[in-house]
């Protein structure tokens, strides 16, 4: 039974150390990938921050300017599967904040054009300041309802700001409220973030 006990754990501790993780070595961010989803990288994007010899001056600017998607990851293949996909979405966004108090008061304003266009747009959990990793970063949930060929969906959406210099990386978990709950799996990915500039 001990064996049994020990080469569980064994186990266990290499599927934690083999975790696949996605990295911009460039930027310094890396995060653990959620195992067994579907990844649709932005290859155009990750090849210029990748592939090419900036200085840490032109990385920057590059980031400042390009608010797009780096990475989505869909539970199922959306391809095949109808409705409200969970989904982790991985973006740079451009922002004039250089304090968070500045960037909580950006990010709560930014939430009223959202007001406009999403149904039932609400907070459940307000800005809240904390650290990622040594940088500055807002953590927050709203929830909203979206239509589709007749039918309603509550969607709940989690967000993480980690404010950098003149952009911040936006990471968004989404998925259908009393579907299913991926927010343990969400937090687990949250904390394996890590920053080395």
């Amino acid at each position: 039974m001990k064996k049994i006990l020990l080469i569980c754990m064994f186990l266990s501790f290499c599927k934690a150390i083999c975790q696949e993780r996605f990295e911009l070595t460039k930027m310094g961010f890396s995060m653990n990938s959620p195992e067994g989803w579907y990844e649709m990288k932005n290859e155009e994007i990750l090849k210029n921050l990748e592939e090419y010899d900036l200085t840490d001056e032109q990385l920057q600017e590059l980031l400042k300017t390009n608010s797009k998607q780096l990475v989505t990851y869909t539970k199922y293949n959306p391809k095949k599967v109808a409705g409200i996909i969970p989904t982790i979405k991985v973006r740079t966004m451009v922002t004039q904040s250089k304090t968070i108090e500045s960037f909580k008061k950006e990010t709560e304003l930014s939430t009223k054009d959202a007001m406009k266009v999403l149904d039932n747009f609400r907070f459940i959990e307000k800005p809240i300041a904390g650290k990622v990793s040594g940088k500055d970063a807002l953590k927050f949930a709203v929830q909203f309802t979206m239509k589709n060929n007749g039918n309603e969906y509550e969607i709940v959406s989690n967000s993480y700001y980690i404010l950098l210099n003149g952009y911040y990386v936006s990471l968004n978990f989404i998925e259908q409220v009393g579907k299913e709950d991926n927010s343990k799996l969400f937090d687990e990915i949250f904390q394996s973030i890590h920053f080395t500039k």
